[in-house]
């Protein structure tokens, strides 16, 4: 009867572990685009690698909701995965929101060496805090302007403009300084927004700006490059929980080591993509160093204003930030 019971244990445990398992996940990002790629390539990893036993579906462009909906969704455990920017990462994370923080980073090359050097392990550990599993860096990139009816190229310029913002301190902060009106919108809701004038114009990279046709609803875009926007890979701490060493392994595959190529697809298009939206009719305009520099100081000392109202973690990962910076530039 014991040996009995024990040949039933071990055929339960036999099915419970040959059932597949369906991952869920979620991003805003486009289809089309070097980020579906990079879940593409994970997918077809992930599939190979657990013999399909574990299934990614992939649900791009927003199809489970905007950002703060998918990253809800992704701690409740109702979405098991998911792509989601520093600025969305924030409303749960306050320390991620010193990453978006205007004019913190100089260039590409100095952020990857400080978010990969200095950040990496204290962000793990902030992430599972918080119901996240950390996989890997991801990259938005430089944030830049689009409006309606003028081109911005300084400050001034966009007093008063009505602007779609992401709902993140350091953009709020951004826009109050520069005197616009922010208005906080969701990814899915933006286009419509624009077409109907609830607002003027948006910030964002000219990739995500063509990805998610948005600049079907403007006519000058600023390369104003004023926040560098990294973005994340994480699974469900809930959903994480209940695997196994073995699937934990498949599902986590190289870790960061899939940022550096994550990051160059993104930045390979480059210049192309200016030249699309030009081609399109779009108004292009590349900032100086100079007209930067009028942007830097309105901000004035922003980055220590938004450091003290973020809290937490915010004023250590600040200096890590500033720590690695100098690392960088003595390197």
């Amino acid at each position: 009867m014991k040996n009995l019971f024990l040949i039933l244990c071990l055929m339960v445990s036999s099915i419970a572990f040959s059932k597949d398992v369906i991952v869920k996940f979620g991003t805003v990002a486009p289809a089309g685009t070097p980020w579906a790629d990079t879940l593409d390539e994970i997918k077809k990893r992930v599939d190979k690698e657990s013999g399909k036993s574990i299934k990614i579906k992939t649900y791009l462009g927003g199809q489970l909701g905007g950002e703060l909906e998918i990253l809800n969704g992704i701690r409740r455990g109702r979405i098991q995965g998911g792509g989601i920017t520093s600025a969305a990462l924030g409303s749960v994370i306050t320390e991620m929101n010193v990453l978006e923080i205007p004019f913190i980073f100089n260039s590409y090359e100095e952020a990857d060496y400080v978010l990969d050097n200095f950040l990496l392990e204290p962000f793990k550990e902030l992430f599972e805090k918080k119901g996240l599993i950390f996989v890997s860096w991801a990259e938005n990139g430089w944030r830049n302007i689009g409006l309606k009816n003028k081109m911005v190229k300084k400050p001034s310029d966009l007093k008063g403009v009505k602007v779609r913002s992401q709902n993140a301190i350091p953009h709020m902060e951004f826009w109050k300084k520069v005197e616009a009106n922010a208005v906080p919108i969701e990814v899915p809701e933006v286009l419509s927004a624009l077409n109907t004038g609830v607002v003027e114009g948006f910030d964002n990279t000219a990739l995500f700006t063509l990805a998610a046709e948005w600049q079907t609803a403007i006519k000058h875009f600023s390369i104003t490059e004023h926040i560098y926007q990294p973005a994340a890979v994480v699974y469900s701490s809930k959903f994480w929980k209940k695997m196994n060493e073995e699937q934990r392994k498949i599902l986590m595959g190289p870790g960061n080591k899939m940022a550096p190529p994550s990051r160059a697809a993104v930045r390979a298009l480059g210049g192309e993509l200016t030249e699309i939206l030009k081609g399109m009719g779009i108004n292009v305009y590349k900032l100086s160093e100079s007209e930067r520099g009028e942007f830097k100081k309105v901000i004035g000392d922003l980055q220590k204003e938004i450091v003290a109202k973020l809290g937490g973690d915010s004023k250590k990962i600040y200096d890590l930030i500033l720590k690695g910076k100098e690392s960088f530039k003595n390197k």
